[in-house]
């Protein structure tokens, strides 16, 4: 990893920083599928392995088959019980040989295993991406900003038909922004409280501006912020097996919409079979809309949840409303919306630059706001506008979320091709 720091541009080094402070932040459980991490498709768990109930019998059938000394011990059933016991965690023992997780499934799947029925845990990032020369992180860190009010602006509600509940699954909430005078939109928002302090860690403050973009499109919807990584632990990620245990305590909430500015790549590209899964047992029959970022790599490879059929995918423009040159495009962007310097509520305190081209600058919030730029915050955009629908109409989620989507303009980018754009209200 040292020589890899040397080589290469900003981009690749960025990458490497963003990795080597991911695996520290979560004692070493991180692991990537490529050599030289700035190269890496998708991050996952090195000792996981996840299996769909229904598919268990195969999976320890082709791991019988296995040949002697490639597995120390036979994969061990982790005793966590995922939805319900619909999703099987394993932990792979000891691997004389030094295979990895990816490479024990090619061996499985060699011997009879079908493809797709078992997979790594991958690690899930707030609005992160995959390579080659991907990022773990938004597109940029937050900047200072001497602007008072939000961007896009407050757009005040006279109609209200229903009450509307939205839940943002991400890092935490900072408390003191639902009670700041500086930040009015947020007051009555609750959530996580994520233990700021005066020095503020990395991804500090990601959940509290995506609420607060939620609450200027939609100022009257219910806001509760779910958070999956409190008190800065594991770096702004979240394993799949975890985050759906997340997004079923979100659903508590009974909310109309989701907000989840975080995904991943996958081995091979397949499908998440945690978030799968997820969708099979809670969502599919309730009226709930899941809104996810669809990464900032500017790359068509699908990105997971934003490129499930079921999942409403936000890729991001600029206010000249060009694609956002970091913007992830194709399958995993149903639609795009401004995410290029957002400004909203942030906490205030001293934040320390973690990422290269900006490693070790200081920038000291003193506002109550930041400049912010990523899908994550083109995601809250929509779900807020969903979540407007809702309450002025008093229509279904799913019909909002078409009202919406039906309101999109067509345009066509050099970048991305035909493609749909939402205008600010």
């Amino acid at each position: 990893m040292a020589s890899d720091w040397k080589i290469g541009n900003d981009a690749r080094r960025r990458t490497t920083d963003q990795l080597r402070d991911f695996r520290e932040a979560n004692d070493g459980a991180v692991a990537w599928d490529t050599e030289a991490p700035a190269d890496f498709t998708y991050v996952f768990h090195p000792h996981h392995v996840l299996v769909r109930v229904e598919d268990v019998e195969e999976f320890e059938a082709a791991v019988a088959r296995l040949d002697k000394g490639v597995l120390g011990d036979p994969p061990q059933r982790d005793d966590v019980r995922l939805l319900d016991g619909e999703l099987v965690r394993y932990l792979l023992g000891e691997r004389p040989g030094g295979e990895s997780v990816p490479d024990v499934l090619d061996l499985l799947e060699a011997r009879g295993l079908r493809r797709g029925a078992a997979s790594p845990d991958h690690w899930v990032h707030v609005s992160p991406g995959g390579g080659p020369g991907g990022t773990l992180c938004p597109a940029i860190e937050p900047e200072e900003t001497g602007l008072a009010e939000p961007w896009p602006p407050l757009v005040p509600q006279h109609e209200v038909a229903c009450d509307v509940r939205v839940v943002v699954v991400d890092t935490g909430w900072n408390p003191a922004s639902g009670n700041d005078p500086r930040t009015p939109w947020l007051h009555g928002v609750h959530g996580d409280d994520e233990l700021n302090g005066p020095d503020l860690r990395p991804y500090a403050g990601h959940g509290t501006f995506i609420a607060g973009v939620v609450r200027c499109v939609a100022p009257e919807t219910k806001v509760f912020v779910q958070g999956f990584a409190i008190g800065g632990l594991h770096g702004g990620g979240v394993l799949e097996s975890d985050l759906v245990h997340h997004l079923e305590k979100a659903l508590d909430h009974d909310p109309q919409v989701i907000n989840l500015s975080a995904g991943c790549r996958t081995r091979l590209d397949l499908p998440s079979i945690a978030l799968e899964k997820f969708h099979h047992k809670h969502l599919r029959h309730r009226d709930c809309v899941l809104v996810a970022a669809a990464g900032n790599d500017s790359w068509a490879a699908p990105f997971w949840p934003a490129a499930f059929d079921w999942c409403l995918g936000v890729g991001s423009i600029d206010r000249d409303e060009r694609v956002s040159d970091f913007s992830n495009f194709g399958v995993s962007a149903d639609v795009y919306a401004l995410g290029r310097n957002h400004v909203n509520a942030f906490p205030d305190g001293t934040f320390t630059c973690h990422e290269s081209p900006d490693k070790g600058d200081v920038r000291v919030f003193t506002s109550g706001m930041a400049r912010w730029s990523g899908t994550s915050f083109a995601a809250p955009y929509v779900a807020g506008r969903i979540a407007r629908e809702i309450s002025e109409t008093g229509s279904s989620a799913r019909d909002a979320r078409d009202a919406v989507l039906a309101r999109a303009r067509y345009d066509s980018d050099p970048m991305v091709g035909p493609h749909r754009e939402l205008d600010l209200l």
